[in-house]
């Protein structure tokens, strides 16, 4: 019996090869997947305490989720996704496009690609946002935040300043 959280798992989703191209995913490298899989199938596959945790199939992140997906004639293969490449891959199917925000928008990337974005009215709120992305992701090489004045598109601060050598400091 499939869980509820696999119902319309096996059905082809909008956007998927968008997606999948937009993480550099090719869909033949993907694992074949059960046509119906279920809790048993799947949890082994992101489960920290399991032997066959699966890597990220885009970042090779160790994996906190896996789907079922089907590519255009690939049939049903999973996408095994760390948190960071899942939440980029769901800012690609919002159905309303962006999020209907404030002026000041603060973008997280890592490893070159956007990862998280936010909107805020007031710059206060967008400053604070911007310094807690910094203090939670500071420890990951490859991260940047940026801090843009989405009404006139500058870009108001961001971190690292410079190419990192030794201890990188929030700009304020």
């Amino acid at each position: 019996m499939t869980t509820p959280h696999y119902e319309g798992a096996n059905q082809q989703e909008d956007g998927m090869k968008e997606t999948l191209a937009f993480l550099g995913v090719d869909p033949a490298a993907l694992e074949p997947a059960p046509e119906r899989p279920t809790r048993a199938d799947s949890w082994p596959r992101i489960d920290i305490h399991s032997p066959s945790r699966r890597r990220c199939s885009s970042c090779r992140a160790l994996a906190a989720a896996t789907r079922v997906v089907r590519p255009a004639g690939d049939g049903p293969r999973w996408l095994d996704q760390c948190r960071d490449c899942m939440i980029a891959g769901i800012r690609l199917t919002w159905e309303a496009g962006a999020p209907a925000g404030g002026r000041y928008k603060v973008t997280l990337a890592v490893d070159g690609r956007p990862t998280m974005e936010g909107w805020w009215e007031e710059r206060a709120t967008a400053d604070r946002k911007y310094l807690g992305w910094i203090g939670e992701y500071s420890n990951r090489a490859s991260a940047r935040v940026t801090l843009t004045d989405a009404t006139t598109g500058d870009e108001l601060t961001k971190w690292p300043r410079e190419q990192r050598s030794g201890a990188a400091r929030p700009s304020p």
